[in-house]
């Protein structure tokens, strides 16, 4: 049998540098139930301070053993230590609706503040908070995501369809958005994700995935006659790609010779998911008002 890569089905085919693939057949990828996380309930790894937390999630972001959420209702970052299970405060938001949330490998979050049209960066590490603002570029962030092993940020601007790239100094190197209304045209642009070599943006006003490169030219459409009224996305380095709308999961490769398929996950049925996140480990499910459930995913793909 094959083993499904990203941009191509079979093991003689050029395979990403980023992931080992070895023999392992990515079409047969399957979610086992894992955890679920009340983030209303969580305590404080902290004695002295007091964590007072809605339960009501916008974003959700994970890194090694930490974990990071938006809570909308109470308007914070939150950083939960998943072997401890406990939560801290990072920061106070003034937008704390919107999806933007990326958690990189060297302890920073990043997250889209579109009251102030910038991007907020806390540093775990340091406990240290900086910014960077959009200017007149984006009307509207709203999704961030980071690729070219951490060089580019790719911010989405849900109103315009604009995305910005920008170092990692906050440089705006360019501005891409799909030209003339077509099938590679975005309605409304819901989030973006970095897999192999370009993005994917989800279009939940046409119900479809957009794959671009980074330069902003078209790569392929997905899942334009499986999705209905999609509204999160997360992708992993082995070119698979997660997508959560109203019949539950979808999940997708990054090859357009392979098909997707939804994947039946009882215990999400009728939550309202807010955003996904994928390590290429675990897929994590941000919900409304139900918290975050963890999903194992089968086979494993290293860290994205």
């Amino acid at each position: 049998m094959c083993a499904v890569q990203v941009l191509g089905a079979c093991a003689a085919l050029d395979e990403p540098a980023d992931a080992d693939f070895d023999s392992t057949d990515y079409w047969d990828s399957g979610l086992v139930y894992h955890q679920h996380i009340d983030v209303a309930s969580l305590s404080s790894g902290f004695s002295s301070e007091e964590l007072v937390l809605s339960g009501f999630v916008s974003a959700v972001a994970a890194s090694a053993n930490d974990l990071y959420f938006i809570d909308e209702g109470a308007g914070q970052l939150v950083q939960v230590d998943l072997a401890m299970m406990t939560a801290r405060t990072l920061v106070n938001l003034q937008s704390p609706s919107v999806p933007g949330l990326f958690a990189d490998i060297d302890g920073k979050v990043y997250v889209v503040d579109r009251a102030n049209n910038r991007l907020l960066i806390y540093d775990n590490y340091l406990s240290d908070v900086r910014f960077l603002p959009f200017g007149s570029f984006l009307g509207n962030p709203y999704d961030v995501a980071i690729g070219e092993q951490g060089q580019w940020l790719f911010v989405l601007d849900n109103l315009e369809g604009n995305i910005a790239t920008m170092d990692i100094f906050g440089g705006v190197t360019q501005i891409m958005r799909p030209e003339l209304p077509s099938s590679m045209s975005f309605i409304r642009p819901k989030a973006i994700a970095t897999v192999g070599p370009g993005l994917m943006v989800l279009d939940s006003g046409a119900d479809q995935v957009i794959q671009f490169n980074h330069y902003g030219e078209p790569l392929g459409v997905y899942a334009e006659e499986d999705l209905r009224n999609p509204k999160a996305l997360a992708a992993d380095a082995c070119g698979r790609f997660f997508v959560a709308d109203d019949n539950g999961l979808y999940l997708g490769f990054a090859d357009m010779s392979l098909p997707g398929r939804n994947i039946a996950v009882p215990e999400l049925a009728g939550l309202d998911v807010r955003d996904l996140w994928t390590d290429g480990v675990f897929l994590f499910v941000a919900t409304r008002d139900d918290g975050i459930h963890m999903l194992l995913i089968d086979p494993s793909c290293g860290a994205p």
